[in-house]
């Protein structure tokens, strides 16, 4: 959980959210490889895999290796309402992690408006996201 935690603020900046960029960091380069102009495209991404929030990741220590990491800031924050994980919570920042082989399903590190940390599953898919980064 550290080194998620150290992650996350090493891609956090002082600056206001709505002047962040979209940013894609490759854990096996340790370094952001591109960047975007935070878009509505952007915006309403997040907010579909925001609305397809499945649960809280139940691993000790989800594995940050060999990782596809895309920071989105979100401009409004937004809400993200989950009963089942006592989840009530305005989400001002998303990183979605994506493994680059395996089996395991893409996850989320999510930053509340009140600097918490919270990681989640998701159903939803990232072959849009995927192409708006340049992934393939």
């Amino acid at each position: 959980m550290w080194l998620i935690l150290c992650l996350t603020l090493f891609f956090s900046s002082g600056s206001a959210v709505g002047a962040e960029q979209v940013e894609l960091f490759d854990s096996d380069k340790q370094q952001v490889v591109a960047t975007f102009a935070n878009s509505d495209v952007f915006q309403k991404e997040a907010e579909q895999l925001l609305a397809t929030v499945s649960g809280r990741v139940q691993e000790l220590n989800p594995s940050l290796d060999h990782v596809m990491i895309v920071k989105i800031p979100l401009a409004p924050p937004k809400r993200l309402k989950l009963a089942s994980a006592s989840l009530d919570t305005d989400i001002a920042e998303m990183f979605v992690i994506m493994p680059k082989k395996g089996g395991r399903r893409p996850w989320l590190i999510l930053h509340t408006k009140e600097y918490e940390t919270v990681v989640v599953e998701f159903t939803g898919a990232v072959d849009q996201l995927r192409a708006n980064v340049q992934l393939r």
